[in-house]
């Protein structure tokens, strides 16, 4: 009959410690080595989401490129536009010398504008011969004197006023602001009439005005 031997209870103890302390070593280990791993796959997750967006921008951008070459490449193959009328009236005139005009004062230089002015001195624009110069006589004649008998009075100390406003008056015969002196033309005139007296209204002005 074998022999029985008494259980050592400290030994015993002692290696249930050393189990529970290897289980616990090797859990630790166990965790960090997990930890390691989640880490490395949430890198490589980063790694490639980085890709992945550069990837969308790369041909987001290449996109861009194509559709700009589409509109270029139509840009190119458009018909020219046609030839305006302006720029057909430069091309016949091409190497024609161009009239040079001197003003010295205000009413010259608009009599210029209105030769340079292609609308003004077309039958019916602003620069057309006055239809109803009784219209304007008045307001024409109260402008003149406002501003020119100030003048008259500095000049002529001596004269009355009476005497100045008969001076004045010989003046505005003679002016070119008055309306009667300018271009009319009867209220009932043709435009084939309006016309003739504008070229011989343009012609004067020409000739004056020319260098």
């Amino acid at each position: 009959m074998p022999k029985k031997f008494a259980v050592n209870s400290k030994a015993a103890a002692g290696r249930e410690r050393k189990a529970a302390q290897d289980a616990e070593k090797k859990a630790k280990q166990q965790a960090a080595l997990e930890q390691k791993e989640e880490e490395r796959w949430s890198q490589g997750a980063k790694k490639a989401g980085k890709k992945e967006s550069e990837a969308e921008k790369r041909a987001e951008l290449e996109a861009l490129k194509e559709q700009e070459e589409k509109e270029l490449s139509k840009m190119k193959r458009a018909p020219a536009a046609k030839q305006t009328r302006l720029e057909e009236d430069l091309g016949k005139h091409v190497g024609e010398a161009v009239p040079v005009f001197s003003a010295d004062n205000l009413d010259d230089a608009l009599e210029a504008l209105e030769i340079v002015d292609d609308k003004a001195t077309r039958p019916g624009g602003s620069g057309a011969p006055d239809r109803h110069v009784e219209r304007r006589l008045k307001a024409a004649y109260a402008a003149y004197e406002e501003r020119e008998l100030p003048l008259l009075k500095q000049e002529n100390p001596g004269l009355r006023l009476s005497q100045l406003k008969q001076l004045l008056w010989k003046q505005w015969q003679k002016s070119p602001e008055n309306p009667l002196n300018q271009a009319s033309l009867a209220y009932n005139a043709t435009r084939d009439q309006e016309a003739a007296l504008l070229q011989t209204r343009r012609d004067e002005i020409e000739a004056r005005l020319k260098e």
